[in-house]
């Protein structure tokens, strides 16, 4: 696959079709072979996955940071609250990436943002920083909240439960990881992406019992989202752990 070059050429997943960037529910589409209760199944592993209310994605990476895509933070109001389960957190403060800013309609150089909570996020174990630079061929996890189903039909309406999806890292940049949306028969077994709005939310390693953030959802290309071919953007956390800890750590 081409690695994409040009940010103009980029459509938000939190935005309409016609490439507007604008807020939307999180979410996850998989294969159309799979059925729901399987996604749900493996959505219960990931409770470090959280959602930037009304309508955005993130994961907890320090009893009071979460990460986020910036143009997600970057609409998170003065009384902004974080869900995590059943429980809602105050927004402290949000620090987005140097680079992290654009004009609207134009995805950020660096689409990642930080947003430090008022008080821990109690019964969740944070998640690591993956720091390597094999994530090329890997089985990611990707994890969502929202509307939900599989391509060609219509998605259902959110109903609050989170769900998770696998996909195969197929290019990664100095800035992003790539990842295909493969109809069956290739494609992992439980193959899916984001869906139209899914922001900020998190692509995930596994190794063993431990859990690594490997990207952040921020954008598509070559298709219309949540659909078979489209291609899913994520920012790659292991080109930017040192400035999330640099940033954590200096407050």
């Amino acid at each position: 696959m081409r690695r994409l070059r040009r940010t103009g050429t980029f459509v938000c997943l939190a935005a309409s079709l016609v490439g507007v960037w604008a807020g939307a529910a999180q979410s996850v589409v998989v294969r159309h072979d799979r059925p729901d209760s399987e996604t749900l199944q493996l959505g219960e592993r990931f409770a470090a996955v959280g959602r930037v209310l009304p309508d955005g994605g993130c994961t907890l990476i320090a009893p009071t940071w979460i990460a986020t895509a910036a143009h997600v933070a970057a609409g998170v109001p003065h009384d902004g609250r974080v869900r995590f389960g059943d429980r809602e957190y105050a927004v402290k403060q949000v620090v987005i990436h140097p680079e992290g800013t654009a004009p609207e309609g134009v995805p950020p150089e660096v689409d990642l943002a930080l947003i430090e909570l008022a008080e821990a996020v109690e019964g969740v174990e944070p998640v690591e920083l993956y720091r390597g630079r094999d994530e090329l061929g890997r089985t990611l996890f990707i994890v969502g909240y929202g509307d939900h189903g599989s391509p060609s039909a219509a998605l259902a309406r959110a109903d609050g439960r989170r769900r998770a999806v696998t996909n195969v890292v197929t290019d990664a940049g100095p800035r992003r990881i790539f990842m295909v949306f493969d109809e069956p028969p290739p494609g992992s077994a439980l193959e899916g992406v984001g869906g139209p709005g899914d922001s900020g939310g998190p692509a995930l390693i596994v190794e063993g019992d431990r859990v690594f953030l490997a990207g952040v959802s921020s954008a598509s290309m070559n298709g219309r989202p949540g659909q078979y071919g489209v291609t899913d953007v994520y920012t790659r956390i292991s080109s930017y752990a040192e400035w999330i800890e640099k940033t954590v750590g200096a407050r």
